[in-house]
C-alpha cells in the first residue's frame, strides 16, 4: 500500500488506476479495496484530491500562471475540467475562490497607506 500511495503522490495523481495496480502487482479491484480500507477513498478519488491540492498550491503562488496553464500542470484535461473539480471539492470556481481568499495587492498597499495617514 505504501508503494501505491507513494507512486500516486509522486505522479501528482496522474497515473491511471490500471497502471498503478500493475505497478504494485495487484488487481485493480484489490488496489481499490486496499485504498478504501486504508484511506476511505478509491485510488481514483485519491488522485483527484492530489490534483486538487496541487492546483490549490499553484493558485496561491505569488507569481501564478493562468488557470489554463495550472490545469495542464496539475493533470487536468483543460481549464473546464479544473473548474468542475474545484466546484465539487471547494464549492466554487477557482476564480471565485481567489477573489474571496487571496489578498489583492492594491488593497493591502492602500490599507497600509490609510492606516499610516491616520495612525
Amino acid at each position: 500500500m505504501a508503494e501505491a500511495w507513494t507512486t500516486l503522490v509522486r505522479t501528482g495523481g496522474r497515473i491511471p488506476v490500471n497502471q498503478l495496480a500493475r505497478h504494485v502487482g495487484w488487481s485493480r479491484r484489490h488496489l481499490g479495496d486496499c485504498f478504501r480500507t486504508e484511506l476511505g477513498l478509491s485510488p481514483k478519488t485519491a488522485g483527484r484530491v492530489i490534483r486538487f491540492d496541487r492546483s490549490h498550491t499553484a493558485l496561491t503562488r505569488p507569481a501564478r500562471a493562468g488557470l489554463a496553464q495550472i490545469a495542464v500542470e496539475c493533470g487536468y484535461a483543460d481549464q473546464a475540467h479544473l473548474t468542475r473539480e474545484w466546484r465539487e471539492f471547494a464549492g466554487q470556481t477557482p476564480s471565485a475562490w481567489m477573489a474571496a481568499e487571496l489578498p489583492v495587492v492594491q488593497d493591502t498597499v492602500s490599507g497600509r497607506a490609510a492606516s499610516s495617514v491616520h495612525g
